[in-house]
């Protein structure tokens, strides 16, 4: 990315925008100043710094830049951000930024002597600086590039954007953005012969005296360690025009989308229709439509099969959703087996994770083994409860004594017995949680007769024991 910038733009639109000529003395007249200075060089992308955005600018554009390809109108010497040209229904229609991809850097520099130099190096910043140069002070700025944020798309045609009227005047699209660090000094004496550069630039000392802030940007210190936290704020932007091809005077050719971008280079491709498909299924799988979501992935897979391996675990899921539990198993196991490179899992720990799954997602019919049966009700009742659904929970306590009285207690089955009870406990719970005691007690005597079915014991005796230990249990929750 070239350092020294083309473009001719003054400021960033926003509601507090200093006004043309609004500067010290009045110089910056917004004709014989601005529009001479920031006439659009034609070319199809330029870069400019946003050294003037304070915190609320800057997270603002994050905040946005984290679902939607973001857009601005270049017009009378000022970039305005269009925030609201989007769709507000899908994120990302428009186009997306990939993650941040960090690199190596070193602090740099450049010097800004008089209005020309100033215009030509902080289009952005210009009006709102003019006033130090004009006083006769020179302007440093520091930065340290830490990384960069590409965007999915290489180019825009307007088409993509032409029915939306929230989008009408944009020009280009933020097409990329550097995060790092960065420092704007002024010095007053600079122009009476200090050299130029700066310490860390290779340059002279200076002295506090000689200089003072005029605008930091995150922390030039914190880019020399290793997390760099505070070296990651938007410092400069990588502007791309709108592709007008086949409009009148338009002579761009827009460049050809690499590899990474073909995913969402045309509104309308195979690549991003399958996309959006497997996004809805994710969607639907959430939601517990499991046959919904198989049929957005078979129809995503029919536009773009390259596109499948990236939801196998969505496949899985749904897949138990829609009744085939064991297919579901089988998938969602060969997938963590197949990340697994390593081999740093055990086949008792695949299983657990491809259990704890079924059992959150398989239905109950859908169960052939009562072990699984048990997991799925256990799931129910946190559903239940969690949700502030007691009929959840009272369905899973019907089920789980109805399991319980069909494996006997003894032997090979006496773990299954006392684990089929154990729903019926925690559905009584679920409900005393809920406010539903009198439905939670009868639940609490259910247990205990099952616990105590086939034995000597008075069914009498067993009711009188489970009731007072239900009171003293959920006596603050119950008691009268």
């Amino acid at each position: 990315m070239p350092l020294a910038l083309a473009c001719g733009c003054a400021a960033t639109r926003h509601v507090d925008t200093q006004p043309a000529g609004a500067g010290p003395n009045k110089m910056l007249d917004s004709v014989a100043v601005g529009k001479s200075r920031c006439e659009d060089p034609g070319k199809a992308n330029f870069a400019p710094f946003v050294v003037e955005w304070d915190a609320t600018d800057l997270s603002t554009f994050e905040a946005k830049a984290a679902r939607d390809l973001v857009f601005v109108r270049y017009e009378d010497c000022a970039i305005e951000l269009m925030y609201s040209c989007a769709d507000n229904g899908i994120p990302g229609a428009y186009g997306r930024y990939e993650p941040p991809t960090f690199t190596s850097g070193a602090v740099e520099s450049f010097e800004m002597k008089n209005e020309d130099e100033l215009y030509a190096k902080l289009p952005l910043g210009a009006l709102s600086l003019a006033g130090n140069v004009q006083i006769g002070e020179t302007l440093e700025l520091r930065y340290y590039v830490s990384g960069a944020v590409n965007s999915t798309r290489s180019y825009v045609a307007r088409s993509a954007i032409a029915d939306n009227r929230r989008c009408e005047g944009a020009t280009h699209f933020v097409s990329a953005y550097n995060l790092g660090a960065f420092a704007l000094e002024a010095y007053k004496n600079r122009a009476a012969g200090v050299e130029a550069g700066s310490a860390l630039a290779g340059g002279g000392a200076r002295t506090k005296s000689e200089s003072e802030n005029v605008k930091q940007g995150g922390s030039l210190a914190d880019c020399e360690t290793q997390s760099q936290r505070r070296c990651r704020v938007p410092i400069r932007l990588v502007l791309q025009r709108i592709d007008d091809a086949g409009e009148p005077g338009d002579e761009q050719t827009p460049s050809a989308p690499s590899a990474e971008q073909a995913i969402a280079a045309v509104e309308s491709s195979p690549q991003h229709r399958a996309l959006k498909l497997r996004l809805s299924a994710r969607k639907k799988e959430l939601e517990g439509d499991g046959p919904g979501c198989l049929d957005d992935l078979t129809r995503a897979d029919s536009l773009h099969p390259q596109g499948r391996a990236s939801y196998l675990e969505t496949q899985a899921f749904c897949t138990m959703r829609a009744g085939d539990c064991d297919g579901g198993r089988a998938l969602l196991r060969e997938h963590l087996a197949s990340r697994d490179v390593q081999r740093h899992m055990t086949d008792e720990q695949l299983d657990h994770k491809v259990g704890e799954a079924a059992s959150a997602r398989c239905p109950l019919d859908a169960l052939a083994r009562p072990a699984d049966k048990i997991e799925r009700l256990q799931a129910l009742v946190r559903e239940g409860r969690n949700r502030d659904r007691p009929t959840v929970c009272v369905d899973a306590a019907t089920r789980g004594a109805a399991l319980a009285e069909s494996t006997p207690n003894d032997g090979q089955t006496r773990r299954l017995h006392s684990d089929a009870r154990l729903v019926v406990k925690r559905a009584a719970q679920c409900l005393v949680a809920l406010g539903r005691c009198d439905e939670a007690r009868s639940w609490w005597l259910r247990h205990e007769q099952l616990r105590f079915a086939g034995s000597k014991r008075d069914r009498d005796e067993i009711d009188a024991q489970a009731n007072a230990e239900f009171d003293r249990v959920n006596n603050r929750s119950c008691g009268s």
